[in-house]
């Protein structure tokens, strides 16, 4: 299980409203993205924890699509979470750039600019 509980209640809103409005397409390439990264962190508590912090990246960055997961993996690098699995960090992202040019996503986030 995830500990969801890291995340402010601001935060898990923003992610479940995201969630909700993006195509399925968008949702699985998400999905894909997670899983790609557990893949080389591990899905033990340090992995899912890892996972957590780059949504609360996404989010405190003003993020408006999961499926822009990739491009936040080495924004956690120095976080708590990162500690001990740097290398791995390096790597998932790596592999999650590759995935994402594969499937022609874009190298920038997807933000929602309000003035």
């Amino acid at each position: 299980m995830i500990p969801l509980e890291i995340l402010d209640d601001a935060s898990k809103e923003k992610i479940l409203t995201e969630w909700k409005g993006m195509s399925d397409s968008d949702k699985a390439h998400f999905i894909n993205q997670v899983a790609l990264v557990l893949s080389v962190w591990g899905s033990d508590e340090k992995g899912k924890a890892s996972v957590i912090e780059v949504l609360r990246a996404m989010t405190t960055n003003g993020s408006d699509t999961l499926a822009d997961f990739g491009l936040y993996i080495e924004k956690i690098l120095g976080s708590s979470a990162a500690r001990g699995i740097e290398d791995k960090i390096r790597r998932a992202a790596f592999i999650v750039d590759g995935y994402r040019i594969k499937n022609g996503l874009p190298s920038e986030p997807h933000k929602n600019l309000d003035f």
